[in-house]
């Protein structure tokens, strides 16, 4: 009766060990599933980044267009000298291009620079029957640059023509249609152009124009199931995709030991918790038979010395287990969450926030939100999500011993036995994820070489104060600002030089702006521009006023100026957002301001006015 009477003890203790090994290889799974998941969102972060950066940068390049479409309409029609000078130097900023042409009002060949290998297109015409015909009508309608889809060039080889239409003012205000400016590429030194300047070397990249591959740059060892397509937004055309495979040597450093740690020392715990169950009912059963029967009392002595040191091995085994833990960087602790009492936690859970282990406990125990702010409220969150079957990882804060406060990735896990709840938590600290991503936020809105709000940014914050000021009924000003005798700047002094030039002109427009909220960027080239929300004429001209003074302070020698020195154009537009205009128009005032600061002798500021088209001030 006594024999039969332990059978269901042993069998609750095989339910609780599989219990516990379900609950081990539960968290295993997850922290498995979970490590993917980073790393695709790792590789799905980063593969963004790279397309973004890609269109930001031939976005970037092709400014120079646009600027000479600008020339070509307010100057009425550059002479072929002028032109030449301009389109050979978009070539020398920018190697990828094949070549820039101009087609005639009647779309025959008329100009091409350089001329060198591109013979063959001397006496091309964009007949209705040619691919890119229907892309160039549409920026003629428009108004706006278009990228065609790859074509077969009359020179040889694939390739991009970037169209660019050109306008002349006609009588009675009246835009005259006068050609195109081409600007072609051919696809391998384009992309392979793009990629250099971005040098990320963590990818094969493949460039894919409606599922077909166009380019391909291969890396080596590169892990195929990961694969990731990126629209491309090359200017208006969504033709194309970027199809980027990470490499394993990307993938490899993402990944960690983490879960087969946390898998093997589960294990153990649990195999030793029920060890430990399975000998002390061992112990009482062994007891009672020692009180029905003295003369087995030498055996079950020897029979308890035995048992004894199986005790010891598994201590020794646990200690292994727990050693083991405490090499792992990230922190593991096991707590009861009626009582708050730890079962355990390794070295890394109090050491790296900078407490004592026993310090840890008590805080846990007695004060748990000074160690973890909102303690019962993510308490809760656990249980929700555990409940409904939700993610279990937890962004939140944890505090040091000196106050200050850590970002700590939290993976949990709820395990209950009988009418106790314990929690199983992992804790992480992602600071330099969450570092990448804000980094990554900040590359996609600055500019590169003088740390400036890029053309991007600019547009967004143009439309976003645009709304924002028609709410309220308040101005905006909007000032245009162009390096004067640049061009001649960069012959003399060469390209490093005006680089220079350009980092410290972009410091001081950001230290001309003395308000939160006004913003300075690079426009394009050696263009910028400022935008002053709830800004009149008055404040305009005084920041304009402040820019002169701080650059002339700057005292950059120009030996291709008058002045002897590096010196500014500006045009001002002020505009109520209220009004039927749109914020184009105030950027079309701001560029005809500024022409006409540059026809009066430059180093000036031009207001735009409707009566005068730009008064000098």
């Amino acid at each position: 009766m006594r024999a039969r009477s332990v059978w269901p003890a042993r069998l609750a203790l095989v339910v609780l060990f599989l219990m516990m090994c379900l609950a081990s290889l539960a968290l295993w799974q997850q922290l498995e599933d979970d490590q993917r998941e980073r790393i695709g969102e790792r590789v799905d972060y980063q593969a963004q980044a790279l397309a973004r950066q890609l269109e930001n940068t031939l976005q970037a390049e092709v400014e120079s267009l646009e600027r000479i479409a600008r020339l070509w309409r307010h100057l009425g029609r550059l002479d072929r000298k002028d032109w030449e000078q301009e389109a050979q130097l978009a070539l020398d900023e920018f190697p990828a291009y094949q070549s820039i042409q101009w087609l005639g009002p009647d779309l025959y060949m008329r100009w091409l620079v350089p001329l060198q290998g591109n013979e063959a297109a001397t006496r091309f015409h964009l007949a209705p029957d040619h691919p890119n015909y229907p892309v160039a009508i549409q920026a003629r309608q428009t108004g706006q640059q278009r990228f065609s889809n790859s074509f077969q060039l009359v020179q040889g080889g694939r390739g991009f023509v970037l169209y660019t239409p050109l306008y002349l003012d006609g009588a009675e205000g009246q835009l005259e249609f006068d050609g195109f400016l081409q600007g072609v590429f051919r696809v391998d030194p384009l992309m392979d152009r793009l990629l250099d300047q971005l040098g990320d070397d963590g990818f094969s990249v493949r460039l894919l124009e409606n599922s077909q591959v166009l380019y391909r740059l291969e890396r080596s060892e590169t892990v195929g199931g990961m694969t990731r397509d990126v629209p491309l937004q090359l200017l208006n055309n969504g033709a194309f995709k970027l199809q980027l495979s990470p490499t394993t040597r990307l993938v490899q450093g993402l990944s960690t030991p983490l879960p087969q740690v946390v898998l093997g020392a589960s294990l153990a715990i649990s195999l030793l918790l029920v060890a430990a169950l399975a000998l002390a009912l061992e112990n009482a059963r062994r007891t009672g038979a020692t009180q029905q029967a003295n003369r087995r009392l030498r055996v079950e002595a020897e029979r308890r010395e035995e048992i004894e040191r199986h005790l010891r091995d598994s201590r020794e085994r646990l200690q292994l287990v727990l050693d083991l833990t405490d090499s792992s960087h990230d922190g593991l602790f096991i707590f009861d969450t009626r009582s708050r009492e730890l079962l355990h936690m390794n070295q890394a859970t109090y050491a790296g926030l900078g407490y004592r282990a026993e310090q840890f406990a008590e805080l846990l125990r007695d004060h748990p939100d000074q160690l973890l702010p909102g303690f019962d409220e993510w308490l809760e969150q656990v249980r929700e999500a555990q409940r409904d079957n939700q993610s279990r990882i937890f962004q939140r804060e944890l505090c040091r011993r000196d106050g200050s406060r850590r970002p700590a990735e939290i993976n949990t896990q709820l395990v209950r036995l009988g009418e106790r709840e314990y929690l199983i938590a992992v804790s992480r600290d992602n600071s330099e994820r969450l570092e990448l991503e804000a980094r990554l936020q900040r590359l996609s809105q600055q500019d590169g070489l003088t740390g400036l709000y890029n053309r991007r940014f600019f547009d967004q914050q143009l439309h976003s104060e645009w709304r924002r000021l028609r709410r309220v009924g308040a101005p905006l000003a909007l000032l245009m600002l162009d390096i004067d005798h640049f061009k001649a700047f960069n012959d003399t002094l060469g390209h490093l030089a005006g680089d220079d030039a350009l980092r410290q002109v972009g410091k001081a427009l950001q230290d001309s702006l003395q308000r939160e909220g006004d913003v300075a960027c690079r426009y394009g080239g050696e263009e910028f521009a400022i935008i002053l929300a709830n800004t009149g004429l008055e404040g305009g001209e005084h920041v304009a006023a402040r820019v002169h003074d701080l650059v002339a302070e700057l005292a950059i020698a120009h030996p291709g100026s008058p002045q002897k020195r590096l010196t500014l154009s500006i045009g001002l537009a002020i505009a109520e957002p209220v009004s039927e205009e749109q914020p184009g128009s105030l950027i079309a005032h701001c560029d005809q301001a500024l022409y006409r600061a540059k026809h009066e002798g430059r180093d000036r500021t031009c207001v735009w006015s409707e009566a005068t088209d730009g008064e000098a001030r």
